[in-house]
């Protein structure tokens, strides 16, 4: 049947109908798309950092005292340094996207505001945490630039 293939096209011929019959321009529009998918990539990209370090401790407990352990150290510290700056990334992203988002000019300032004090500091290059932060934005700018990532597709409301 086509009527039921039609019926997602037409919910978002819609959905972009109202945005533009309230104003909202395309430069709006996208920078709001964005500031979603960015937010939805760095908490997913923070839960994995936070499944990978889990996984990493239980590790070291299991290998304590064997030559592997000290391996297991190093990769335990970049795997933290990764998931603090993943977390920071993350709630920064979440802030800047209420505040894309927002209805009220107040609320969107209020919220750009904490999502710049939020935003972490790019540490110094070729530090672990350098190297984890550099790590992390090129996860970023990976799974933004998949068109397969479910971040990138579109939402339901037709929004994506």
């Amino acid at each position: 049947m086509r009527i039921p293939r039609l019926i997602p096209v037409a919910a978002l011929l819609l959905a972009a109908a109202a945005a533009t019959a309230c104003g909202e321009s395309q430069a709006k529009k996208a920078s709001r798309q964005l500031a979603r998918r960015n937010s939805c990539v760095a908490a997913e990209l923070a839960l994995s950092a936070k499944e990978r370090a889990a996984k990493l401790d239980t590790q070291m407990v299991a290998t304590q005292g064997s030559p592997l352990n000290s391996v297991l150290q190093a990769s335990a510290q970049f795997s933290t340094a990764y998931r603090q700056y993943a977390d920071a990334y993350s709630r920064s992203a979440d802030l800047a996207d209420s505040a894309a988002s927002a209805p009220a000019r107040r609320d969107s300032a209020e919220y750009a505001k904490q999502a710049a004090q939020a935003r972490p500091v790019l540490p110094v290059g070729g530090t672990v945490e350098g190297n984890a932060a550099a790590r992390f934005t090129a996860d970023m700018e990976a799974a933004l630039n998949n068109p397969d990532h479910p971040c990138n597709k579109p939402d339901d409301d037709g929004d994506g």
